[in-house]
Parts: C-alpha cells; sequence; structure tokens
C-alpha cells in the first residue's frame, strides 16, 4: 500500500538523517568553538528534526514539488541548457557552477528573510539558537520548506539546465555541506575565507554582536557577500556567541511552530514592520 511505502521511506530518511548527525556531533568534539554545550538543545533539534522532516514529507505529498514541473511547462524554461559533461574535469567544473548558483539564488533569499518583516518572522527561529551545532542545520520552521521552493528551486530551474551529476547526489552534497557549515567546530579558512564558507564564516553570520548583524549570507561561495557588499572577514581565533539579541530561544515544539503566526499577528497589530535581529 501507498502509506506503507510513505512511512518506510520516511523512516528510512530519518535514519540516514541521524546517522549523519551523530558522525559530525562526534567530529565536533574533536575541537569545539564552544565547549560545553547543553546537550538538552541538540536533544530539542533532533526532535524539531522529526517534525520539520514529517511536516515536510506531508507537503511534499500534497504537490508543492510538483510545481517546479508545472510552471517549467508552463513557462517554457529552462533557458539555459549546458551539455552532459565528458570528463571529470568538466564535471568538477559543472558541480562548481551549479553550486554557484544555487548559492547566487539562496544569498537573496536569505539577505531577504533578514531584511524583510514578513520573512523574518518565519526566519526568527533559526537564530534563536545559542548553542550553534550541526543539528542547527534543520532548525528552521517548515514554512521553509514552500519558501525554498518558490524562492530557489522555481526561478533556479526556469532558467538554468544544470546537471553535472545525478540530482540525487547534487542534493545530499548540499545536506552535508549545510551540516558542516553548521558544525561546533574550532574551524576557519584564514586567507581563503573569501573563498569558501567555513564553520567559522557562518557562525559570524548568527553572531548576535552589532558588527556582525546581517553578514556573510551565503552558504557556498562568499564571492555573493563580497560582490553585494554583506562579507564579514573571519579574524584569527573569532569565534563568538550565537543567538539573537533579544536572547530568545523558542526551544519547544509548541512555541517553534507557532512563531511565525504570532510574529506576523504583531506585524499586522503595529500596522508597521517589527524589529529584525
Amino acid at each position: 500500500m501507498e502509506w506503507i511505502d510513505a512511512v518506510f521511506s520516511f523512516v528510512k530518511y530519518m535514519l540516514k538523517g541521524f546517522l549523519m548527525y551523530g558522525v559530525f556531533i562526534l567530529l565536533e568534539r574533536l575541537r569545539p568553538a564552544e565547549p560545553n554545550q547543553p546537550f538538552r538543545h541538540i536533544i530539542f533539534n533532533l526532535k524539531w528534526y522529526v517534525v520539520y522532516t514529517l511536516l515536510a514529507f506531508v507537503m511534499n505529498a500534497a504537490g508543492i514539488a510538483t510545481l517546479v514541473g508545472i510552471t517549467r511547462t508552463w513557462l517554457g524554461g529552462a533557458y539555459l541548457n549546458l551539455p552532459a559533461p565528458r570528463n571529470w574535469i568538466e564535471t568538477v567544473i559543472g558541480i562548481i557552477l551549479y553550486f554557484l548558483i544555487v548559492d547566487f539564488f539562496y544569498y537573496w533569499f536569505h539577505r531577504l528573510q533578514h531584511t524583510n518583516s514578513f520573512l523574518w518572522g518565519q526566519h526568527k527561529f533559526h537564530h534563536s539558537e545559542v548553542s550553534l551545532n550541526v543539528t542547527s542545520t534543520r532548525r528552521v520552521h517548515w514554512l521553509e520548506e514552500p519558501l525554498v521552493i518558490f524562492f530557489i528551486v522555481l526561478p533556479m530551474n526556469l532558467l538554468f539546465n544544470i546537471k553535472p551529476i545525478e540530482a540525487g547526489l547534487l542534493a545530499f552534497m548540499e545536506i552535508l555541506w549545510l551540516q558542516f557549515i553548521h558544525m561546533n567546530l574550532r574551524l576557519g579558512f584564514g586567507s581563503f575565507s573569501p573563498i569558501i564558507a567555513s564553520p567559522q564564516y557562518h557562525r559570524i553570520h548568527h553572531s548576535f554582536q552589532p558588527q556582525h548583524i546581517n553578514k556573510n549570507y551565503a552558504v557556498f561561495f562568499p564571492v555573493w557577500d563580497i560582490v553585494f557588499g554583506s562579507y564579514c572577514h573571519p579574524q584569527k581565533g573569532e569565534f563568538p556567541a550565537t543567538g539573537l539579541t533579544t536572547k530568545e530561544t523558542y526551544n519547544h515544539l509548541w512555541q517553534a511552530s507557532i512563531l511565525p503566526f504570532r510574529e506576523w499577528f504583531k506585524l499586522i497589530k503595529l500596522g508597521n514592520s517589527c524589529r529584525v535581529r
């Protein structure tokens, strides 16, 4: 039966996710940026990961993901098709180009999440993390799923058709990298920081220090932050504390679930922009 297959797929996906988290959590213990993080924060993020993934499965089953194919057919995309790579060099170039384009769309979506009061209401939960670690990767509200489809997947698939390797492998590489940059790891790339993102680079994005607010939006390549004026170069040994300037944490499943709706209600009630960060 279809529902049994769906349950099996969900359980298998969750087991893989927990396994990946477990490996990264062990690696974090080697050289943590923030030693002795409360274990209860990790436990909460893992519980939220189950909630997020379950609702993402439901939304995909409801047909949100099919919007990409329908819209592309309707509008006639993609408008830029690159030929399949013929050797490993072209494959590597194709992978870099693919993630450079993904990062461009993600950069502007992410920047809007920080500068637009409506989108910040949805993104605020992610930045309430005071113990930044690998499990913070999916500490995002489940409304992120349709927003990513609308702001990143849909426009990118309309404009480009770049598949240097199998799509599932590209998605897996993206998940691994997102987990890597969220790690509680004392690791930066020094003089290479303007070229590729690191856990130190992304920790600065999560910092509540005034000089770090609204900086380092990119996920893969800081070049977009450099080009658009939001780059903050990590200083040697700089691994700041993380969280909101207002110190809320929302480490409760119900609080986290209703947070965007509460923030939007305040927007309507006040009739103007709420404070961002």
